[in-house]
């Protein structure tokens, strides 16, 4: 169940394309959340990004929260809503602006469309 907004016709309903990406980041984990041995923070990879957001997969257990902070130490810092857990993996929401994650990332995905509906 990697497509959580995939409906059940199968069409995609994200709204900027993803593209696939295997980036080594990690999870700060805000507000009082935290993993079985207190730590505040959770290694993983970044699966899939795009503008409006990021998969990330880890090999930890750990409490949801809505407020993340996801660490890509290619790009920096980005703060996250986590919009969906599914064991290992999340889905998160950038709190910035599509116009503003695009500025950081264009160069490491030259492919990835600031343009919602790209042809």
């Amino acid at each position: 169940m990697d497509h959580r907004e995939d409906d059940p016709s199968g069409i995609e309903k994200r709204r900027y394309k993803r593209k696939t990406v295997m980036w080594s980041g990690k999870l700060s984990l805000l507000w009082g959340a935290r993993l079985s041995n207190e730590e505040h923070t959770v290694a993983g990879v970044v699966r899939d990004m795009s503008v409006s957001g990021a998969k990330f997969q880890t090999k930890d257990v750990f409490s949801a929260t809505a407020g993340v902070v996801l660490e890509v130490p290619r790009f920096g810092n980005f703060n996250c809503k986590m919009i969906w857990q599914d064991g290992y993996v999340v889905g998160l929401n950038f709190d910035e602006s599509p116009e503003e994650i695009y500025k950081t990332i264009t160069e490491a995905l030259p492919g990835i469309a600031i343009d919602p509906n790209p042809i």
